[in-house]
């Protein structure tokens, strides 16, 4: 009697289905781990770059994120006017790194962005501001810029990122491109910062600590 070798046809598909559903509900998460971390690493790399924008532009033209006195537009004209820096976010940003200009003069980054100032940086991560603001109290030398970073620019999802607790767990974690930000005196600081009373408080909101687990992780 001859042994069977292989395997039959029933055997080769049932064995293609098992992989098939396997494969049905890993690879999605797989893809959205992937992509979360992506967005991570991009935020913090942004960050360190506004970090050393401000010390930077502090040190060689003296004024920081507090100190800024215009509210100029992404444009292609000079931010210099007689050696002098234009005292704004667009100036710093253009004459510190490594901007698209073309790209930050169009804009279109929707989600937390949209109609915000947007400065599309070479890596394709986006800062998106309005003006500097003072509150409660806070004196000319405390303003503060609210601001987010978007990861990847105009493609999708163009979503804020939130979390409800603090490790950033369960079923409320919604981790993607875009994240809040505030920038104050030399520093980007994760998540919004408001003022009360003349003193700084770090909010306690979900995009907020979805900023700072970023940070963090």
């Amino acid at each position: 009697m001859m042994k069977k070798h292989g395997f039959t046809l029933a055997e080769v598909l049932i064995t293609l289905a098992i992989i098939g559903v396997v494969a049905t509900i890993t690879l999605p998460a797989l893809m959205s781990n992937t992509q979360e971390q992506q967005a991570i690493t991009a935020f913090r790399k942004s960050m360190n770059t506004l970090n050393e924008v401000g010390q930077m532009n502090a040190a060689v033209d003296g004024f920081d994120y507090s100190g800024i006195a215009t509210s100029t537009e992404p444009n292609t004209s000079a931010v210099y006017e007689d050696g002098v820096l234009d005292q704004s976010v667009w100036g710093m940003m253009v004459s510190k790194a490594q901007v698209d200009v073309a790209s930050s003069v169009d804009g279109g980054v929707t989600g937390a962005c949209d109609g915000l100032k947007q400065v599309f940086f070479r890596d394709g991560t986006v800062l998106c501001y309005d003006a500097s603001t003072t509150t409660n109290g806070a004196t000319a030398d405390e303003a503060l810029i609210n601001a987010f970073i978007d990861t990847n620019g105009k493609k999708a999802p163009n979503q804020l990122s939130t979390c409800d607790d603090e490790n950033c767990t369960g079923a409320n974690k919604n981790i993607k491109d875009q994240f809040a930000i505030t920038l104050k005196g030399t520093n980007a600081l994760p998540g919004n910062v408001t003022f009360q009373d003349g003193a700084p408080i770090e909010g306690n909101d979900a995009q907020t600590t979805a900023a700072r687990w970023a940070m963090r992780k």
